[in-house]
């Protein structure tokens, strides 16, 4: 009878410790995911931000200009609006793909010309830059940043 009791105890305690453990590589994939959908996120953004504000060709709208069919030839900041990246099809600014691990996601851009207000200061005028991440399973993850007007 006592060994029958401490049988029950005993695998009592390893499905709770089991279920434990499930929980947390689980909790650590998913922290992973995060990770890396804000490493495809801040990647992407500071590409964009790495070009300049106007367009070098003269006045331009959002988006890329005519020519402008490839990311590679985008010249400013503005031409990543409308950009997407399908999922398997994420490659680094260079064009060279991300690792596999990475491919589970897709990118998009969108652009807008905002005024921002800060107390106590002027009007900023700028460009206010949306990166969003998305996974197989709908989740997404935001990056946003505003980016000055220089000539303001």
């Amino acid at each position: 009878m006592e060994c029958l009791l401490a049988s029950a105890i005993l695998a009592i305690s390893v499905a709770a410790l089991a279920q434990t453990v499930s929980v947390g590589q689980k909790q650590t994939q998913d922290a992973l995911r995060s990770i890396r959908a804000m490493e495809l996120a801040n990647a992407l953004m500071e590409e964009i931000c790495s070009l300049p504000y106007d367009d070098p060709d003269g006045p331009s709208t959002l988006g890329p200009e005519s020519g402008e069919t490839t990311r590679s030839k985008f010249d400013n900041s503005d031409d990543y609006h409308g950009y997407t990246e399908a999922r398997g099809a994420l490659a680094d600014g260079k064009g060279v793909l991300y690792p596999t691990a990475y491919q589970e996601f897709s990118r998009s851009v969108t652009c807008a010309f905002t005024t921002l207000t800060i107390s106590g200061l002027s009007s900023v005028s700028g460009m206010t830059v949306t990166v969003t991440v998305t996974d197989r399973k709908g989740q997404t993850w935001t990056l946003t940043r505003f980016i000055p007007d220089p000539s303001a």
